[in-house]
């Protein structure tokens, strides 16, 4: 999932170039695809991050490929700066253009405590990704028991 992403981002990126360049031979303006929250969290630059949330910037700003901050928090397993930013309001149902949530990404790490935050500021334990798995049986590949247990104590089909 974490190689899947980054080639997303990747080519998103390149695409966003390819679109700004010809949109400055037309004389017009390049798309805006700039979030400097989720860059700030995708760079796992702390100090950053606190600085935006201090002047409001908006944490549900997408970049080209629909990552948000939420979701590269959870990417990088960053628990403090899922806090955060679901204190300063970030979207626990956005999705990026795959299909991917902050909860099935948290859910492949498996880790407990983010996945708890994420569903008590409700994220829905049984939205499918693309493929139609589920938070669940990403977390059951994991190992984790306590993550598995969340889940289920949080409404996740079991079947």
């Amino acid at each position: 999932m974490r190689d899947t992403m980054t080639i997303q981002t990747l080519s998103a990126g390149r695409r966003w170039l390819q679109a700004a360049v010809a949109a400055a031979a037309l004389g017009v303006a390049a798309p805006a695809f700039a979030s400097d929250v989720a860059d700030a969290v995708m760079r796992g630059d702390a100090a950053a991050l606190e600085r935006l949330l201090e002047q409001g910037a908006d944490v549900n700003e997408p970049q080209a490929d629909g990552a948000t901050a939420l979701h590269w928090a959870a990417y990088r397993d960053d628990v403090d700066a899922v806090r955060r930013l679901l204190a300063a309001g970030a979207d626990v149902e956005a999705a990026n253009r795959a299909g991917t949530t902050p909860l099935l990404l948290a859910s492949v790490a498996g880790d407990a405590e983010m996945i708890r935050l994420m569903l008590e500021a409700g994220a829905d334990p049984n939205r499918p990704f693309a493929n139609g798995e589920t938070a669940l049986m990403m977390a059951a590949r994991t190992g984790n028991a306590d993550a598995i247990r969340v889940l289920v104590e949080h409404g996740a089909d079991v079947d």
